[in-house]
């Protein structure tokens, strides 16, 4: 299962998803601990964890950020993450080369029905993707919209993984294939009928919790 680009990509900043109403919000309960193995993305970083914490929230999750090395926390959800190849927005004088149809933008592991926890993001292919986009962006701004792509990739593959499910939905951010206008849009978001499926695999509430209400 992966996040893989259309056909046709849209190099317009100008258009985002005109979709612009107020998705359900979910109590953030819970904790999800990504364990990141970064490379080279220091200035794209900060505005993908960001968006991931925003997007994640609607969910009902918090997000909490350790290195490679950083021992688990076995009452969180755990997630392994691998930013794979340059995660740095592209200069206009950087050769990047054309992106190929059906190239995977990012995958998450999975054995049988089941989902594992390891994902991966291909910034090369996300580069491609958002090259003709970003050539004539301002640097600041340019790393801002390079960050959050990676993060809305990141939360398309937490989605399956969280959900445990290897299907797509037909919109937002749990649907099979991302474009340019998807990842730059001003609005690009988990679906309601998304949300209602993070809420169904909320876990049961212990006797402890029950008796405390």
């Amino acid at each position: 299962m992966s996040a893989r680009l259309l056909a046709i990509i849209c190099s317009l900043l100008s258009v985002g998803l005109s979709n612009g109403r107020a998705e359900p919000v979910l109590s953030a309960s819970r904790e999800l601990v990504v364990y990141l193995n970064a490379g080279q993305s220091d200035r794209t970083l900060p505005y993908m964890q960001h968006e991931l914490a925003t997007l994640m929230q609607t969910a009902g999750y918090r997000v909490a950020w350790e290195g490679p090395g950083d021992s688990p926390d076995t009452e969180s959800a755990i997630a392994v993450v691998q930013l794979r190849g340059d995660c740095r927005a592209p200069s206009p004088h950087d050769a990047v080369k054309p992106v190929e149809p059906g190239a995977s933008l990012a995958s998450t592991a999975v054995d049988g029905d089941r989902v594992l926890p390891f994902s991966l993001i291909n910034c090369d292919t996300l580069t491609q993707m958002l090259a003709p986009s970003l050539a004539t962006v301002q640097p600041g701004r340019k790393d801002f919209l390079y960050g959050r792509a990676m993060g809305r990739l990141l939360a398309h593959e937490l989605y399956h993984m969280l959900v445990n499910k290897r299907g797509h939905e037909t919109s937002g951010i749990g649907k099979a294939s991302f474009s340019a206008k998807d990842v730059l849009g001003e609005s690009f978001t988990f679906e309601e009928s998304t949300l209602a499926e993070f809420r169904d695999t909320e876990p049961a509430a212990t006797e402890d919790e029950e008796a405390g209400r």
